[in-house]
């Protein structure tokens, strides 16, 4: 009867350890994800950062000569 228990306990360990390691690899792969999605919004935020300097640093004259040269009435 000693033996039933034992083999019992061993599948139950088994079976245990299985959905431990499914839990850990399923936490992992949301962590990855995650920082995946943080260094995209943070890549996307330095980009929009960017953007908006340059817009913000152009000023009036700039604007004027560069629709001036983009658009003359000569063409």
């Amino acid at each position: 009867m000693t033996k039933v228990y034992i083999i019992l306990l061993m599948c139950a360990l088994v079976y245990g350890a299985f959905f431990y390691g499914k839990n850990i690899g399923v936490s992992k792969c949301e962590i990855q994800n995650l920082q995946n999605k943080i260094n995209t919004t943070e890549q996307n935020r330095i980009n929009e950062r960017n953007i908006n300097d340059t817009v913000f640093k152009t000023g009036v004259a700039d604007i004027r000569r560069i629709l001036r040269d983009k658009y003359s009435i000569a063409e």
